[in-house]
C-alpha cells in the first residue's frame, strides 16, 4: 500500500534483493511502532497489573511491561489514576515505572508484530506514514512527500474520531445510571 501511494510498482517480498525492499525493511518497524504510539488503538491496548520490583520509602518500583511501547496511564484497581514516571534504574539495568500506588495497574500500547491483528484504520494510517517516510528516498519528490504526510494526518484524525465514537458507544451501554435503572 505504501508503494502504491508513491506510484511505485509492488514488490513480491520484503526479503527480495531490491532497493525498494531494502528501504521498506529499514523503515517498517520504526514507523509501525511510531504509528502505534500516536493513537490509543484498541487492538494494541493492554490493561494489566504491574509486577512489583521493589518498595522504596515513598514509592514503588514496577517492572516496565516488556511489550509496552507507550504507557498511557497507571492506576489502582479502583481505576483511579495515579502519578507515575518512567525511568532507567541502574541497579536493575532496565526501565522501570515509579508510582505511589501499592498495587498498580497499567494501560499501555503494546508492540503488535502480527499483522493479522491490525485494525483497518491502523493499516491505512501506517501505510501512509510509511509512504511519507519513503517518499523522498524513492521518488525525490518533495511535493508528493508533503501530500502523503497530509493524508497521513487526516487518516489519524479520522481514526481518532472513529475510536472516540466507538468508545462512547461502549461506555454508554454500561454506564452506572443505566445499570441502576
Amino acid at each position: 500500500m505504501a508503494l502504491a501511494q508513491l506510484g511505485q510498482a509492488p514488490i513480491s517480498s520484503l526479503t527480495q534483493e531490491d532497493e525498494k525492499a531494502r528501504r521498506l525493511n529499514l523503515f517498517y518497524e520504526p514507523v509501525r511502532d511510531e504509528v502505534l504510539r500516536t493513537h490509543n488503538w484498541g487492538f494494541a491496548t493492554v490493561r494489566e497489573p504491574l509486577a512489583l520490583m521493589e518498595k522504596q520509602e515513598n514509592c514503588f518500583l514496577y517492572k516496565y511491561p516488556q511489550e509496552a511501547l507507550f504507557i498511557r496511564r497507571v492506576y489502582q484497581s479502583s481505576y483511579k489514576n495515579t502519578a507515575f514516571r518512567e525511568l532507567f534504574h541502574p541497579k536493575y539495568r532496565t526501565r522501570v515505572l515509579e508510582s505511589t500506588a501499592p498495587q498498580a495497574w497499567a494501560e499501555y500500547t503494546r508492540r503488535v508484530e502480527d499483522e493479522s491483528q491490525f485494525d483497518a484504520a491502523f493499516v491505512k494510517s501506517f501505510s501512509l506514514a510509511l509512504a511519507a517516510d519513503l517518499a523522498l528516498s524513492l521518488t525525490g519528490d518533495n511535493t508528493l512527500a508533503a501530500q502523503i504526510l497530509q493524508k497521513y494526518t487526516l487518516s489519524l484524525d479520522e481514526a481518532r474520531r472513529s475510536n472516540m465514537t466507538e468508545n462512547f458507544a461502549q461506555t454508554a451501554q454500561t454506564d452506572a445510571f443505566t445499570e441502576v435503572r
